[in-house]
């Protein structure tokens, strides 16, 4: 008897579903089989399966309304999972436990995730010496913020991330101070994660009085 999984980390990405994929040894007849998926780490449960119907009533609250299988691939072998509405919360491993007239066995699988950064929203702040441009977006995980010259040379920057907890996303607000009349730089985040690299550069030039500040992207 036999259980198996993908033998690589599973990517979910926000907005998507995750479906968890296992496979076992089939048996049509479905009155002895019990598929249950648990969270490896705290052994809660995330689905149950077994009388021939989902078996909800030990379901940890965080995936009620959440969760469901294939029900017409279970007598094929597939007791792959589907995770709607994909959170930070839900990145860890899984276990897959199957048994029937066949056997029993398990497996385990793990779930990352991520969320692609926003397109980010440009300020200017201007006084009578400097000028700060910044850049503000949210994703997650955590990005690499890289800030470059005009001939590619890397720059001191200001960064803070705020970990929003309603909807487990990084707010990422970066900024750069300049001193001169001319402004060329370029802000970069990458997420690495997802193979997410934005680049945004800045041309923008200012005389003594604020209101003759035009920018040029």
């Amino acid at each position: 008897f036999r259980v198996n999984v993908p033998d690589r980390c599973l990517l979910a990405i926000r907005g998507r579903p995750a479906v968890l994929g296992c496979e076992f040894t089939p048996d049509p007849d479905l009155s002895s089989l019990v598929v249950t998926w648990q969270r490896s780490e705290d052994s809660q449960v995330v689905h149950s399966f077994y009388y021939q119907q989902d078996q909800l009533d030990r379901q940890s609250p965080e995936y009620h309304n959440r969760t469901s299988l294939f029900i017409s691939e279970l007598g094929k072998g597939n007791a792959s999972l589907r995770i709607n509405s994909v959170g930070p919360k839900d990145a860890g491993q899984y276990l897959c436990q199957v048994s029937n007239a066949k056997g029993t066995g398990k497996a385990q699988i793990e779930l990352d995730y991520g969320a692609l950064y926003s397109e980010p929203r440009f300020y200017i702040h201007v006084n009578s010496t400097t000028v700060t441009v910044q850049f503000e977006t949210e994703g997650f995980p955590k990005p690499e913020v890289i800030w470059l010259g005009e001939h590619g040379q890397k720059l001191s920057y200001h960064l803070e991330l705020h970990d929003q907890i309603e909807d487990g996303l990084y707010l990422v607000k970066s900024s750069f101070e300049a001193q001169k009349p001319v402004v060329n730089v370029t802000f970069t985040l990458k997420n690495h994660l997802l193979n997410q690299n934005l680049q945004r550069p800045v041309i923008l030039s200012y005389g003594k009085d604020p209101v003759s500040l035009s920018e040029l992207l």
